[in-house]
């Protein structure tokens, strides 16, 4: 049986329908704005996922540059400071050392610090940098753009040595060979594991040249290098430690190389002409 609503009712219904279809119709005409909208939505997460390494690197670099506390302490030579970064520097207690710019071309860190205007020369340590500086040179002025180098390159990651590049040093100079004698075993293991790390302490490093005739010959490095208290150190530290424990040991003298050879001669000539002013 059909039932007739009233007039109104009819006209309510009829609205509700219009209303309905109406919603429809706009649901339907923003639906593909919706599609392209969460299309959008997927491409951009989609790029944040695929950048959120590069970020995140970039993020642990920028922290580890914030956070790296770079201690100072002094050597015996005034004109050397041992930068500290509190992260290893060389690896297995090897060493490396720059003069000069040519031939730090094979470390990014040792390159980027000779061109700082009054450094003269870099050394690597286990775990320390030093620096030493021409004599004019002021290390208030220098210590900012040393600061900044040193911990540019420990947030970039970069090796500290490129391969195959000259200068490291890991001290096969100490190792005992089958044909050393008894003599020359107890100089190594002496030099190595008591005369080393005292000489480390003070910024620089040592390398062992040969025995002969009695004669210990030594190369001190870094801070030691230039320092003016190297032969006393040689003579009152080294050389009274290796007699007393090898008698066979007569002396301690400093080797040099040709272009230590040349620059000793210019600094006595120097030394002299002062010294008739």
């Amino acid at each position: 049986m059909l039932r007739f609503l009233p007039l109104r009712t009819r006209v309510l219904a009829t609205t509700a329908a219009a209303a309905t279809s109406k919603r429809t119709l706009s649901i339907a005409a923003i639906a593909p704005r919706n599609a392209l909208r969460n299309h959008s939505a997927a491409t951009s997460y989609m790029q944040r996922q695929w950048t959120l390494p590069a970020f995140r690197a970039n993020v642990y670099a920028a922290q580890q540059l914030r956070t790296m506390f770079i201690q100072t302490d002094t050597t015996p030579n005034q004109d050397s400071l041992k930068f500290i970064p509190g992260v290893a520097v060389m690896s297995d207690s090897s060493t490396a050392e720059f003069l000069d710019a040519r031939n730090a071309m094979g470390s990014p860190l040792a390159k980027k610090l000779f061109q700082i205007d009054g450094v003269r020369g870099v050394f690597f340590g286990p775990d320390f940098v030093t620096i030493t500086k021409d004599q004019d040179a002021i290390w208030q002025l220098m210590k900012p753009d040393i600061y900044s180098a040193i911990m540019d390159f420990f947030a970039s990651g970069q090796p500290i040595i490129s391969e195959g590049a000259e200068g490291e040093n890991v001290h096969d100079d100490t190792m005992i060979h089958e044909d050393d004698s008894e003599t020359v075993q107890m100089i190594k293991e002496l030099l190595d594991t008591r005369i080393r790390p005292s000489i480390q302490d003070d910024g620089g490093d040592i390398e062992y040249r040969g025995f002969e005739n009695g004669v210990v010959k030594l190369k001190l490095k870094g801070a030691c290098r230039t320092c003016d208290s190297s032969t006393v150190t040689l003579k009152n530290g080294i050389e009274n430690m290796l007699m007393h424990y090898v008698p066979e040991v007569t002396a301690v003298e400093q080797a040099f190389d040709a272009e230590d050879e040349v620059s000793q001669l210019e600094f006595e000539k120097l030394e002299r002409r002062l010294m008739n002013q």
